[in-house]
């Protein structure tokens, strides 16, 4: 029993959670089995550490499922910070290039956490008396790559319920724990230089800090209560280059030789630039022995010449429209250029085919698939092919997707002048937040647009201005948020001073889609309205069949369906790999394949992949179903 709580001691001493403004209340303990520094920078050997990235978020459309750029950004800038700052630390960072298990891969990995309830409600709880998700049941589910050869860095919504804003940005272990919590945690809008970041930590230096934790620096402040040290290898940082100090929250000092510029600081980003030589030889030491394995890692290098795969694709689901753009994220995961990769999108029978010229080693690239056909579709396919590729295991994803009934709204925000003041957000009837947004740059003058689906149900669109002044005209820019459907203003907030101000607003579903002219039926009144749009290619009000087009194919659709409502709204225009599969259905319900007639009634004898686009009319012995062929 003795040595069981001996060892257990020990491992408790070894292990302390460090985190990064506001610290957590943590009991302040001894690091064991760390020694003085033996190594002599000048001496020291560069060393490529690899990075793995678990993004961790709530949604494949959430702000906090940041983009591969973003997660770029963060290397690049701890790079900067550990190799340009005053004091070349001699430690840099890569990518992953493989797996643990030899695989190729870009380093960066996806978990939707969306089922987690406290982890969507408060995000990871660093400890087991804060609010939030259980850190080492989010590390262990979301992935825990070999601790000895990987640095595991997750990227979370938030951290103790803090939203994402004041309290933890980020938390690392000092040392290892020999199980999956080790690495380091960053809240997603503090990481990298580029993408979703809040003002004030747009320079990625919480991550930077985090690392200097996970390489055993201490905070400069630590264990410090005035600005004298009797000992500086066992009081403080112990580290004898950065001078004694206490906490400091500015680029000014009560503590007269205070390291203002230290990296391990709290003080704000643009004072930060660099470690101390201490601290970089602190660093190397980690490297020589509790850390021995990780200079070694074959993480770095890629295991393959030549390697194309899916990195990611961003779309909504659930969604009501019947078309929705969607992104490709591309990526070479080997070590030469690849002349040409062919991305391929399926959905709904539609293949969609994009080239992607000359992707480097390491190179990402972006390809938009836009106005997909995606109404009723389940399934979102992707593929990549490339003739020269070594690794074909990771060319291919398939995505869920829900087609729900709803109404595709509009919302514009143009902020006034003083736009940082500015945010919204839009709630439904039971307090659930649908859509919103803040951190609007001042004086830009631009007009952010948002798309989402509404139910048949009231909502509230909520505003708030930091200043109380609303968006009233300002440097000759006035402001407003407004909901749209299709022509129709759904809601609007303008001309008035607020703190914070709401309108409620009603969305019912029309009994009748396609009655445009409201006289109960579908009939020649309603084609005519439909016709004035005709040739119409961006933002049609009255596009029966949704396509994003006003053409031909919507007249069809619309003769289709005239007479009485309510039409046939379980119906969908349809590619013939649609129409061959409700063929089959019908023909195992009906009993026999059915006659094909067109619309004055004559047979058809064509096969179904040879019929022009247009109405037809399905006939078996007792059921007869028209169909449209697009």
């Amino acid at each position: 029993m003795k040595q069981f709580l001996l060892l257990s001691l020990v491992f408790i001493l070894f292990n302390t959670v460090y985190s990064q403004a506001e610290c957590l209340s943590l009991p302040v303990v001894q690091t064991m089995g760390l020694r003085a520094t033996s190594i002599d920078l000048d001496d020291a050997q560069v060393q490529t550490l690899p990075l793995v990235f678990h993004i961790v978020h709530t949604g494949t459309s959430e702000v906090n499922n940041i983009s591969n750029e973003q997660v770029l950004s963060a290397v690049e800038a701890a790079n900067d910070h550990f190799r340009n700052g005053d004091v070349d630390t001699k430690i840099d960072f890569c990518l992953a290039q493989r797996d643990p298990q030899g695989n190729p891969t870009i380093g960066i990995t996806r978990y939707d956490a969306s089922g987690w309830a406290d982890y969507v409600e408060d995000g990871v709880a660093p400890q087991s008396s804060q609010d939030g998700f259980s850190d080492i049941m989010m590390k262990s589910m979301a992935g825990c790559w070999d601790p000895d050869n990987y640095i595991n860095v997750y990227v979370v919504s938030e951290i103790d319920g803090n939203n994402a804003a004041s309290g933890t940005q980020g938390y690392a272990y000092l040392g290892p724990t020999g199980d999956c919590r080790d690495g380091v945690v960053v809240l997603y809008n503090v990481t990298g230089t580029v993408g979703e970041l809040k003002p004030g930590r747009d320079q990625s230096k919480t991550l930077t800090h985090e690392l200097g934790h996970y390489l055993t620096l201490y905070h400069t402040f630590f264990n410090s209560n005035d600005c004298v040290e009797t000992s500086c290898d066992t009081q403080g940082d112990r580290v004898c280059d950065t001078p004694p100090t206490t906490t400091n929250y500015s680029c000014t000092s009560s503590c007269p030789e205070a390291m203002v510029e230290n990296f391990m600081d709290y003080t704000p980003q643009d004072c930060k630039t660099t470690f101390s030589v201490g601290q970089a030889e602190r660093m190397h030491d980690c490297l020589l022995g509790s850390r021995e394995d990780l200079p070694f890692s074959a993480g770095c290098v890629p295991s393959v010449e030549y390697d194309a795969t899916i990195s990611d694709v961003m779309y909504e689901t659930p969604w009501c429209a019947s078309i929705q753009d969607i992104w490709v994220t591309v990526v070479n995961q080997g070590s030469e250029t690849i002349p040409w990769v062919d991305v391929d999108l399926y959905c709904n029978g539609n293949q969609l085919t994009w080239t992607v010229p000359n992707l480097g080693p390491g190179m990402s690239e972006y390809v938009l698939f836009e106005d997909v056909y995606v109404q009723d579709s389940q399934l979102i396919e992707v593929q990549v092919f490339t003739p020269l590729d070594q690794y074909e295991t990771n060319n291919y994803m398939g995505l869920p997707f829900e087609s729900v009934e709803g109404t595709l709204a509009t919302i514009e925000v143009a902020p006034d002048y003083f736009a940082s003041e500015c945010s919204w957000e839009l709630v439904d009837s039971e307090g659930n937040v649908l859509i919103g947004d803040e951190g609007y740059t001042n004086g830009s003058g631009q007009v952010y647009t948002y798309n989402t689906c509404l139910s048949e149900e009231c909502y509230t669109l909520n505003a708030y201005d930091t200043a109380g002044d609303g968006m009233v005209l300002s440097f000759l820019q006035n402001g407003y948020i407004a909901i749209f459907s299709g022509l129709d203003t759904l809601a609007l907030i303008k001309d008035e001073e607020y703190y914070q101000t709401s309108v409620q607003f009603c969305n019912t579903f029309p009994a009748c889609p396609l009655d445009y002219d409201a006289n109960g039926s579908i009939g020649n009144g309603d084609v005519l309205v439909m016709l004035s749009y005709y040739g119409c290619t961006e933002g049609c009000p009255y596009d029966p069949n949704q396509d994003g087009i006003v053409s031909v194919h919507d007249l069809l659709y619309m003769l289709w369906n005239v007479g009485d409502c309510p039409i046939e709204l379980d119906f969908s225009p349809s590619t013939y790999i649609d129409i061959v599969a409700q063929s089959s259905e019908s023909t195992i319900s009906m009993g026999a394949k059915p006659q094909i007639y067109d619309m004055l009634g004559r047979k058809v004898q064509k096969p179904f992949d040879q019929l022009a686009s247009g109405v037809y009319i399905l006939k078996w012995k007792s059921v007869t179903k028209k169909v449209f062929v697009q």
